[in-house]
């Protein structure tokens, strides 16, 4: 493996630890499950930003769709406990704290309409799911008057 090779895998271990991955696939993992119900449109769209988030972040990580799919099946019981949860705001900055320095949030933000929207339902519990994401990140908007969470191509009105 050349220097630079090597160099370019510890920087991305060094931005973002593989570790961290978890923490991404519960967020995105909560968007499906947070209208009651699983549809393959959603998990479809679930494990196509998870691999375009892969190949942004770290292409070196070790993550197929396969074993996102596997994540997500082997997790779903705890998502939904934690939307349906009265503690669902802790649990999600809990899980927002240890991404807190995630350096991709705004395609992370992308990520979670693309999944909320691709069964045609976009749910205002999915509204408040990727609401409470951009405040607790403090993603700032263009303006005010622009920050319409209700409207899917709101994540145009987004600043970099």
């Amino acid at each position: 493996m050349s220097r630079l090779a090597k160099n370019t895998i510890k920087r991305h271990k060094d931005v973002f630890p593989p570790t961290h991955w978890k923490h991404i696939l519960k967020l995105l993992g909560l968007i499906i499950v947070a209208d009651g119900k699983v549809v393959k449109e959603e998990l479809d769209a679930y494990l196509d930003v998870v691999v375009e988030l892969k190949y942004l972040v770290d292409p070196t990580v070790n993550l197929t769709r396969h074993m996102a799919k596997d994540i997500f099946i082997l997790n779903r019981s705890e998502y939904s406990q934690i939307i349906d949860s009265l503690a669902y705001d802790t649990a999600l900055i809990e899980i927002l704290s240890h991404i807190r320095q995630f350096p991709h949030k705004l395609d992370v933000i992308s990520g979670m309409v693309r999944i909320a929207i691709a069964d045609g339902d976009y749910s205002n519990i999915e509204k408040g799911l990727i609401k409470k994401t951009i405040l607790y990140w403090n993603i700032p908007v263009k303006s005010e008057s622009e920050a319409d969470y209700s409207d899917p191509s709101m994540a145009k009105n987004i600043s970099a």
